[in-house]
């Protein structure tokens, strides 16, 4: 039996948990009544902290309570509701849909696209994996703290572990969430969602989702899932969609508009200027802001070599690397490699490299009862007077005293 679909009680708004000032960011809300619908361009992670109540995600209700997890799109309209009495705390980190969308949709089928998309929205929190994912959460927090270009990429880093480890949990639960028993307004804008660049129409959608589903009653129920007709929440998706290719050099504006399903390259400056109040070069410039004023820098992105790299010394940290051997599997130079951290991120590979090794050791140390010179060697420095020398200009501090601070500080709170 399929459920039926709550209506919005008012127009979605935009930037409340996403915006450049909160990219890369953990936010802490407390809600005691019921929220407006929200509907970003960027992507979002929650956990829910303390309280119990109800999230409604494009028109279905999911119960949460503390430890759920839930992971809202670009595509879908968010309310929140705390149960009666009950105060809802929750941490939200804004998952930049633009480096989501290089990350997730970056040389993937669209099987697997799909399957993302139509994931639950809201895990936890007793499914398996949850322990690991709500860690990360507070990982994060400690490094959001620290607001500099490398401490971005290695948060950057965690949202894209955060996002990893969701799909593996919403993976073993697929069986649990079928594309049948939504609600139509749900299944519409999923469905929508992953054939936004294709010449949509209503009824298209309609006899795709079922034989029974008429164009009217599609339409009303898109509406009030989503607070926009099937054109309106159309275009926004394949705006959404074009933003992402913003981060890639040189592409111009003609092409990104074909490629995210506009006919004409005038419709969609039209739409991108109504959706976000600004053209697209502006909101593109505003993008790849200079660093100043708290915001990050999002230029590193654009280049896909950097990324690639970055992406190998995160993953193979504890590993010994020789850049020049990476930068020919990359089909570049370790000189062009060297130029490219400095002119876009102010930094070396060696310090990202170092600040990865680091926050591996830090977890050792905090974890485990390895003696240092052991969590030396697992993290990637080779021996014990390196990574005392390393931890120390990163944190202040020896790894010793360290690990006896994070020791104190868990006994206290025991």
């Amino acid at each position: 039996m399929k459920k039926k679909c709550r209506p919005l009680c008012e127009t979605p708004r935009s930037n409340i948990f996403c915006g450049p000032d909160k990219y890369l960011q953990l936010q802490e809300y407390t809600i005691s009544q019921e929220m407006f619908p929200v509907l970003e361009i960027d992507s979002y992670f929650i956990l829910v902290r303390e309280g119990k109540g109800v999230f409604i995600i494009n028109g279905e209700e999911f119960s949460v309570e503390p430890g759920c997890v839930s992971w809202i799109q670009g595509s879908q309209v968010l309310t929140i509701c705390p149960n009666f009495g009950e105060q809802l705390h929750i941490w939200v980190c804004a998952y930049d849909y633009q480096l989501l969308s290089y990350y997730t949709f970056n040389k993937i089928s669209l099987n697997v696209e799909a399957e993302i998309v139509n994931g639950l929205p809201v895990v936890g929190p007793d499914s398996e994996g949850m322990d690991a994912l709500i860690r990360l959460f507070c990982q994060f927090k400690e490094l959001a703290q620290k607001n500099t270009r490398g401490s971005a990429i290695i948060r950057s880093s965690y949202l894209r572990k955060i996002e990893l480890l969701y799909n593996r949990v919403t993976h073993s639960m697929k069986g649990q969430y079928k594309f049948e028993n939504m609600p139509l307004g749900r299944q519409a804008s999923l469905y929508m969602a992953t054939h936004s660049t294709k010449d949509l129409t209503a009824a298209q959608v309609a006899k795709a989702i079922g034989p029974k589903v008429t164009e009217a009653a599609l339409n009303h129920a898109l509406l009030v899932a989503t607070g926009l007709n099937f054109n309106q929440y159309l275009n926004r998706l394949r705006l959404v969609l074009a933003t992402s290719f913003f981060l890639y050099d040189s592409l111009p504006f003609d092409y990104i508009a074909s490629i995210s399903g506009f006919n004409m390259e005038i419709t969609f400056f039209r739409r991108f200027k109504a959706l976000t109040g600004v053209t697209p070069q502006t909101y593109r410039e505003q993008m790849l802001c200079n660093g100043r004023n708290g915001k990050v820098y999002r230029g590193m992105i654009m280049s896909e070599t950097l990324i690639s790299v970055i992406s190998y010394l995160y993953e193979n940290m504890t590993e010994y690397i020789d850049v020049d051997i990476l930068a020919r599997e990359l089909y570049t130079s370790g000189s062009i490699l060297r130029i490219q951290f400095k002119s876009r991120l102010n930094t070396s590979f060696k310090q990202i490299l170092s600040q990865f090794r680091v926050r591996y050791a830090e977890a050792l140390l905090t974890t485990t009862d390895l003696p240092t010179v052991d969590i030396a060697i697992e993290s990637g420095f080779g021996s014990g007077r390196t990574m005392g020398r390393v931890f120390y200009d990163i944190n202040g501090m020896s790894p010793g005293e360290f690990r006896k601070r994070r020791c104190s500080g868990r006994e206290s709170n025991g």
